[in-house]
C-alpha cells in the first residue's frame, strides 16, 4: 500500500484527504512545525497544503526542505488556496510535481493523487536508486 504524507495545518484538509485515500493509501498527517524536526517518515508521495497566509508570504521553501530530506524525485502535490499564476509558477519551480487549487471537486483531487502515485511507480521502476 502506498504511503502519503500530508503536510497541512488545516484539519479540514486532512479530513477530505483521509476520505479520498481511505482504503487505498496509508495517510500520514503532519503539521508544518514537523519540518523543523528533521525526521521524515518513509512515504511514496507528499501533499503540501499552502493556505492563504502562506500564499501571501510566498513561503515555498518548505518544498525545498522536503526535497532536501526526502530526495529530489519525491513527487509533491501542492494544494493551493487563492494563489496567483505567479505563486503557482514559484511552487512548481521550487519542486512540486503538480498543484491543485482548493476546490470541492473531490474527484479532481483523487485523480491528482492517483497521478502522483503513478509518477512514483515510474520513478521507482526507471530511475536508479542513487539518482532519486
Amino acid at each position: 500500500m502506498n504511503k502519503i504524507l500530508l503536510i497541512s495545518d488545516n484539519k479540514g484538509v486532512f479530513q477530505v484527504t483521509k476520505e479520498i485515500t481511505q482504503g487505498r493509501y496509508e495517510l500520514i498527517w503532519c503539521k508544518y512545525d514537523f519540518l523543523g524536526k528533521g525526521e521524515y517518515p518513509d512515504v511514496d508521495i507528499v501533499i503540501m497544503h499552502f493556505d492563504v497566509d502562506m500564499m501571501e508570504r510566498g513561503t515555498f521553501e518548505a518544498i525545498i526542505k522536503v526535497k532536501g530530506k526526502m530526495g529530489h524525485f519525491m513527487p509533491i502535490l501542492a494544494l493551493v488556496e487563492k494563489g496567483t499564476p505567479q505563486d503557482i509558477f514559484q511552487i512548481l519551480e521550487a519542486g512540486a510535481y503538480d498543484y491543485l487549487e482548493i476546490t470541492d471537486d473531490m474527484q479532481k483531487y483523487r485523480k491528482k493523487i492517483e497521478e502522483l502515485v503513478m509518477w512514483n511507480w515510474y520513478l521507482k521502476k526507471y530511475v536508479p536508486r542513487g539518482q532519486r
